[in-house]
């Protein structure tokens, strides 16, 4: 099937043997679906993509006998480049009807799970994305100044951390970031990740929370559970009839929020990420959460570092292209106990090389309470271990875990930075 007809075809093949920079973007050409001359032709051009464009048209004319191939409109190497773009997204288009079509005769047969499907979306959008673009200095001149005058007048689009403090060490969230929140079992990692998203929630963000083994009603009741003094997950039936009729009203108070939750338990790395760019395209995210990276699996490595090293690069990649930030669950080994007073380490992440690596921000938690009983049950640490373009240190957090409430602490008192 042509995709810009045999004029179009010809204008790109010309430029093509005119601009010679312009050949680098060849191999994101589909031949396939040019003409059969034009095909030729192609192939020519990309056999010899360095030689100059005089000897490359006596080596077309010699493959196919004539020079009608010349015959294209002129066009300049912008209007080349974008001529290029415009061809990826009709292939793109045809390739993508194709694969629907396909998809849903194996669905409507019984021929194809869910799953399956979607590794296949993920595998074409994969595939089909450009793995090179680039931009001139002018036009990365251009987004560096409209960054910082946003943020001069107040139109920046940071999302700024919903903890009183936090930034006096951490920088806001510009989008692409890829953040690791780690602690061993028992320190509340789910507790500060799903206070994070009520706090966005309820500041007018649009957030994503993907859960691998807590169900949303779990995750409902542990988001109010700061209102009550019953154990919510496990002790509604304690309720009387006043708390009963608070508790539903509380629970229609957030009804208007735009917070999107995944219970599915589905952990295979491709499949969730083909869900969190669906969802993404249809509610605009403002940032993600994914509870928690050990459980995730990306079939097919032989260890668990190159599984993790995989799952972690999949993740930065996703936050890179659809600009928003990812901030991702993760445990810490059993060696965390043998260090002074129990402080976590960036050495004390599982698979510590592969996650930090890849990770923006590093935040550990820390609950003193563990290690020395003479601590406040209430005091907890977000350590800052690592931040690209920011400082590090420690930010001082009160945590009523009956409760299930986080807050930052007067930096004064508590928190200093390194």
């Amino acid at each position: 099937m042509l995709q810009l007809g045999i004029e179009g075809e010809r204008t790109l093949l010309k430029a093509l043997l005119e601009y010679e920079e312009l050949r680098c973007r060849i191999d994101e050409i589909d031949p396939s679906y040019l003409s059969e001359e034009s095909r030729k032709i192609f192939e020519v051009i990309s056999d010899n993509r360095e030689m100059d464009s005089t000897r490359l048209c006596v080596q077309i004319y010699n493959k196919i006998g004539n020079q009608k191939f010349y015959d294209g409109d002129f066009i300049t190497e912008v209007g080349a480049n974008y001529l290029i773009d415009d061809y990826k997204e009709l292939v793109g288009k045809n390739g993508l009807q194709r694969l629907c079509l396909e998809i849903s005769k194996k669905l409507k047969k019984g021929d194809m799970k869910v799953d399956e499907a979607m590794e296949k979306f993920y595998a074409f959008q994969k595939e089909s994305s450009s793995a090179f673009n680039y931009i001139s200095i002018k036009e990365a001149n251009e987004l560096q100044k409209k960054a910082h005058t946003d943020i001069w007048n107040n139109r920046g689009n940071r999302l700024h951390w919903p903890f009183k403090f936090f930034e006096d060490i951490l920088n806001g969230l510009r989008g692409k970031e890829l953040v690791v929140v780690a602690g061993e079992t028992g320190t509340g990692k789910t507790a500060f990740m799903l206070n994070a998203a009520a706090l966005w929630a309820s500041f007018g963000k649009t957030v994503g929370y993907i859960s691998l083994e807590i169900d949303v009603v779990d995750l409902k009741d542990r988001m109010h559970q700061k209102d009550f003094a019953v154990n919510l997950s496990a002790e509604s039936e304690k309720l009387d009839g006043q708390e009963r009729e608070r508790l539903l009203r509380e629970i229609d108070k957030t009804g208007e929020q735009r917070l999107f939750f995944c219970d599915s338990g589905v952990r295979s790395v491709h499949s969730i990420i083909a869900g969190i760019k669906l969802m993404h395209h249809i509610h605009r995210f403002d940032v993600v959460f994914i509870d928690y990276l050990q459980l995730m699996t990306c079939p097919g490595k032989q260890t668990k570092d190159m599984e993790i090293g995989e799952i972690m690069g999949s993740l930065k990649a996703l936050a890179m292209e659809i600009r928003v930030p990812i901030i991702v669950g993760s445990q810490l080994n059993r060696e965390v106990g043998k260090n002074d007073r129990g402080i976590p380490r960036l050495s004390n992440l599982r698979e510590s090389g592969t996650i930090e690596h890849s990770a923006d921000v590093v935040i550990l938690l820390y609950r003193p309470i563990l290690y020395d009983r003479n601590a406040s049950p209430d005091e907890y640490q977000a350590i800052v271990a690592k931040q690209r373009s920011g400082r590090t240190g420690t930010l001082y957090m009160h945590f009523d875990m009956k409760r299930q409430i986080m807050q930052g602490v007067v930096p004064g008192e508590r928190a200093y930075a390194r």
